[in-house]
């Protein structure tokens, strides 16, 4: 760090021990940094996202679900002032954009987890699209060209692995592997990804095995799509077509 002219403010530094509900952690760790003595936290904040202990992402739902039902409110008290297009480009700069933000992370979590997310979606489509009490929300959704969260998680996901096979993020490109099936097999054709084996449960939702799954289940001509402004309407057709 003095190499790049940095100096570790002690007083802030925080670390974090990562460990499955089950696993027995000793309570008495600690690390002298300086003049202080840092204990674990139950949780840390990074880059907007707050990672708990045991990685399931609920406290950073919550804060984002609870960061964008303020603005939810306050669409709802002007919404009669404004157009539906206005009212779109409110609900995106404001409300969709808190919901996607790092929303890759949210990859291989349980429904009961992203269902809060989706209930601040449907509230804010109901609001935007001022529709009758029992319309459904999947009419809602497809009104306004809005994915569900599942999807738009899975989404961002396949686009990320999409780019990360022409080269770009380098440190995503590091985590996938094409798949190399024996010379003159059909699916030597198909660029599938290696999908990496897992012992538990909770590896499933690791980013090379979930990713890569994902990535092969999708059809031949998303996969092959020349450019990432054609995966991304592919792809968007694709899992609009599914709900």
């Amino acid at each position: 760090m003095s190499c790049n002219r940095l100096k570790l403010n002690c007083s802030k530094t925080e670390f974090i021990i990562y460990s499955s509900k089950h696993a027995v952690v000793p309570e008495d760790l600690e690390l002298r940094i300086g003049d202080s003595l840092v204990t674990p936290s139950e949780q840390v904040r990074n880059l907007g996202v707050t990672f708990d202990k045991h990685m399931s992402m609920k406290t950073h739902v919550r804060n984002a679900c609870s960061s964008a039902m303020v603005s939810v409110r306050h669409l709802g008290k002007i919404r009669p002032y404004l157009t539906c297009e206005a009212a779109k480009s409110v609900a995106h700069a404001l409300i969709t954009s808190k919901l996607d933000n790092c929303n890759s992370l949210l990859a291989g979590l349980p429904a009961s987890t992203l269902k809060p997310v989706q209930r601040v979606l449907n509230i804010t489509a109901r609001i935007v699209s001022r529709c009758l009490k029992d319309t459904h929300v999947q009419h809602m959704l497809r009104s306004l060209h809005w994915l569900p969260i599942d999807s738009r998680v899975l989404f961002k996901v396949l686009l990320i692995i999409f780019k990360a096979l022409k080269g770009y993020p380098l440190y995503i490109a590091e985590l996938v592997r094409v798949h190399k099936s024996r010379p003159g097999l059909r699916s030597g054709s198909d660029n599938l990804l290696h999908i990496p084996r897992t012992r538990v449960g909770f590896g499933d939702s690791s980013y090379p095995a979930f990713a890569s799954k994902a990535y092969n289940d999708l059809p031949r001509n998303i996969r092959q799509s020349p450019s990432a402004d054609t995966f991304k309407a592919r792809l968007k057709t694709y899992l609009f077509n599914r709900m």
